[in-house]
């Protein structure tokens, strides 16, 4: 008798430092992934060119993010990163950003991209330094900067990709059609 006693003492012991043990692995945070890393470079690139954007062009409203957007950007890197060109135009010649924000968005309007590639070893990514390094390369390139900063697009998205050395992020823009006014028509 006095053996079971003792057990049982035990079992209340046991079962809160189990209960303890399942509590400290719920709070862990979850383990980092690729797709979790891209998806933070992704938000810090749109801080970055919504910071320089007001810096340098403060009349401007800010680029809205567009989920639509942000969709063709990820393909767009993710193709790169799987053997599609590193360019503006796809193994046909086409542009391929123009032609997916024309199914997708309007078949009107300004449309631009900026592509990067880094060579990336570690086959990690700190979100923080690529979306620095790309941001900046960017804004020393007078082609990109001038995507960014320019008055005809309102809308952006961004899309980051890594496979194996590589490191992948495209940019894409999009503007509503301008209005014309063409004045008076003559009199007759």
């Amino acid at each position: 008798m006095g053996k079971f006693r003792r057990h049982t003492a035990l079992l209340p012991g046991a079962l809160s430092l189990l209960f303890a043990a399942t509590i400290a692995l719920s709070a862990a945070p979850a383990p980092r992934t690729i797709a979790s890393e891209e998806r933070a470079a992704e938000a810090l690139i749109a801080d970055r060119i919504a910071a320089e954007r007001a810096r340098l062009a403060p009349g401007l409203p800010p680029l809205a993010r567009d989920v639509a957007l942000d969709a063709i950007a990820r393909e767009r890197s993710e193709a790169m990163a799987h053997g599609a060109p590193f360019d503006h135009q796809d193994e046909q010649g086409r542009f391929a950003v123009v032609d997916k924000v024309q199914e997708r968005i309007s078949r009107f309007g300004a449309i631009g991209e900026n592509i990067a590639k880094a060579w990336n070893p570690s086959g990690s990514l700190d979100p923080q330094e690529f979306a620095k390094r790309f941001v900046d390369d960017w804004m020393r390139s007078e082609a990109h900067r001038e995507n960014i900063l320019s008055p005809a697009f309102d809308h952006s998205g961004i899309g980051v990709a890594i496979d194996g050395s590589y490191a992948y992020a495209t940019q894409v823009f999009w503007g509503p059609p301008k209005r014309i006014n063409l004045g008076e028509p003559p009199h007759s």
